[in-house]
C-alpha cells in the first residue's frame, strides 16, 4: 500500500456504505476499502489507524503483527469490543468509539420489539394469515396482552443509550428503573429509580441489557438472574452477546418462566444456521424475536456515525489533534 495522499488508513466496511448515506470521505487520507475483515490478512506496517464496525467478529491478533505505524482504532460504532485488549496494550493504541449516536434507533427498536411481544403479535399475525379470525380474537384478549401503561421496565446499563431506553419507555407510560455496574453512573434528568440489581430483577416485567461486554459484564445475568424476575417477564438484549447467558436464556423460556426474548446480539457473530439458538427461536417463534445486530441501524443514525468517525481519524492523522472520545 502507498501513501500518495497522506497518511495510511485501513477501513473494514466498504466505501459504498459511506457513499449511500451521502458521507464524503477526507481527500486527504489514502484509505483502502475491504467489505470486512475477511479480505485482510494482515495490517501492513504503513497503515496509521483502522477504521471498522462495531458490529462483527473479533479480529485475529496475528492480524496486527508489524502494524508499526498503527496509532489509532476508529469504530463506527459505540462498541470496542472487537479488537483484543492485549493487542491494544501491546502497541499503546488510541481507540475511538462515537456514543450516542444510535441511542434514540436502539430505543426505538427495544420499545418496537418489546411490544409486539406484549401484545402478541406474532401469535394474532399467523392466526390471522391462516383465516382464524376468531381464534387469534381469543389468543389477544386483555388477559392475555400487556400494554406499556404501567409496565415495570428494568435498565441495566444507563450511559446514552440507557438512559434514552429508560425515557422512551417512560413517555411510553411504562415506570422505568435502572441499574449500572459503575459507582459514576447518574441520572441527570432525575426521572428514574437507581435500583441494585437483585431489586431490578425482581421488580422487572421487561429486563432490556445496555452494559458494554467487559469481563464485569459477561455473563452478568445468568441463571440465578434470569430467575428473580418476574414470571412471564421479556428480556431484551440489544448491547452484545456474552452479556446474558444463552443457554440459560433458553432454559427459562423452554421451562415458562419467562414469556418473551428479543435477541439482537449473539455471542457468535454471525450468528450460525447451526446455532442452537436458531433451532429454539424456530419452536418459540410466536415468543421469540431474532435480529441480526440491527437495532441501532437507520440512515439517520449511520450518517452521524460516519461522519463523526472520519472526522476523527482526519482531526488524528492530519490536524495533529487529540483523538475525541478515546476510552483506551
Amino acid at each position: 500500500m502507498s501513501t500518495p495522499n497522506g497518511p495510511s488508513v485501513v477501513c473494514l466496511r466498504p466505501r459504498r456504505d459511506f457513499e449511500q448515506m451521502g458521507v464524503a470521505l477526507p481527500e486527504d487520507l489514502d484509505i483502502t476499502f475491504y467489505d470486512d475483515e475477511r479480505g485482510l490478512e494482515r495490517i501492513g506496517p504503513e497503515v496509521a489507524a483502522v477504521v471498522l464496525p462495531s458490529a462483527g467478529a473479533a479480529l485475529a491478533p496475528a492480524m496486527f503483527d508489524g502494524a508499526n505505524a498503527l496509532t489509532l482504532v476508529q469504530y463506527t460504532g459505540a462498541g470496542i469490543d472487537r479488537i483484543g485488549e492485549d493487542v491494544i496494550d501491546a502497541r499503546g493504541l488510541a481507540v475511538c468509539n462515537v456514543p450516542g449516536a444510535s441511542a434514540p434507533d436502539v430505543a426505538s427498536y427495544v420499545a418496537l420489539a418489546t411490544g409486539v411481544l406484549l401484545r402478541k403479535l406474532f401469535t394474532g399475525d399467523r392466526l390471522m394469515k391462516s383465516g382464524l379470525f376468531s381464534e387469534a380474537r381469543a389468543a389477544m384478549t386483555p388477559a392475555q396482552v400487556r400494554g406499556y401503561r404501567g409496565l415495570r421496565v428494568g435498565v441495566v446499563g444507563f450511559g446514552s443509550i440507557g438512559f434514552e431506553v429508560a425515557r422512551t419507555f417512560h413517555a411510553l407510560g411504562a415506570e422505568v428503573m435502572w441499574y449500572d455496574p459503575q459507582p459514576a453512573a447518574a441520572d441527570a434528568s432525575g426521572l428514574f429509580e437507581r435500583v441494585s440489581l437483585d431489586e431490578l430483577l425482581e421488580r422487572s416485567e421487561v429486563l432490556s441489557v445496555h452494559v458494554p461486554l467487559l469481563e464485569a459484564t459477561r455473563g452478568l445475568i445468568d441463571a440465578a438472574a434470569l430467575a428473580r424476575l418476574a414470571p412471564g417477564a421479556v428480556v431484551v438484549n440489544a448491547a452484545r452477546g456474552g452479556i446474558i447467558e444463552e443457554t440459560a436464556l433458553m432454559e427459562a423460556l423452554d421451562g415458562g418462566h419467562l414469556g418473551g426474548v428479543v435477541l439482537d446480539v449473539f455471542t457468535l457473530e454471525p450468528l450460525p444456521a447451526s446455532s442452537p439458538l436458531v433451532a429454539w427461536a424456530q419452536r418459540h417463534a410466536d415468543r421469540v424475536l431474532l435480529s441480526p445486530h440491527i437495532a441501532g441501524v437507520t440512515p439517520e443514525a449511520s450518517r452521524v456515525l460516519f461522519v463523526q468517525a472520519w472526522s476523527n481519524v482526519h482531526a488524528v492523522l492530519v490536524e495533529g489533534n487529540e483523538p475525541r472520545h478515546r476510552l483506551r
